[in-house]
């Protein structure tokens, strides 16, 4: 019989443990999700595409044609104030391939695009003073020797 009792007497004593701890939870917890688990919104814009001549020893040996495009944040709209980068991408994209003097278009060989486009997105973000452009990536990567140029 007594055992009996104290089990009796132990669901009780659970059952308002876990009520009292099911109210304070209710009452204590945030009203609102942290901002990490919202997840950003993030946009695609394309870049005009920019032709780089390539110069080599003083003899124009052709032309670079290349399309960017790049990840930011979803801005709230056009008046929201904040530079547009595609501006300073493609100035940094025109700097970074035109001096480029390790590469070789005339004995054209594979080149690290990866290096090119984290250098590009690291360069415009330091220049804009924040991070504004997540990723940057390469549409379309050509080059046009001088001799193919139509006239």
């Amino acid at each position: 019989m007594i055992r009996t009792v104290l089990v009796g007497l132990w669901c009780g004593l659970v059952a308002l443990a876990s009520t009292y701890g099911g109210a304070y939870w209710q009452a204590h917890r945030t009203s609102t999700p942290a901002a990490a688990d919202h997840p950003v919104k993030t946009e695609t814009k394309k870049v005009k595409p920019i032709s780089v001549p390539v110069i080599s020893n003083g003899v124009l040996r052709g032309y670079v044609s290349v399309e960017f495009m790049f990840v930011m944040e979803a801005s709230e709209g056009h008046g929201s104030g904040e530079i547009d980068p595609e501006g300073f991408l493609m100035d940094e994209a025109f700097r970074l391939i035109y001096s480029d003097t390790k590469i070789d278009f005339a004995k054209l060989e594979k080149m690290d695009i990866d290096s090119l486009t984290k250098q590009i997105t690291a360069n415009v973000n330091a220049r804009l003073g924040n991070t504004r452009i997540k990723e940057t990536l390469v549409k379309n990567l050509t080059f046009v020797p001088k001799d193919e140029i139509p006239r």
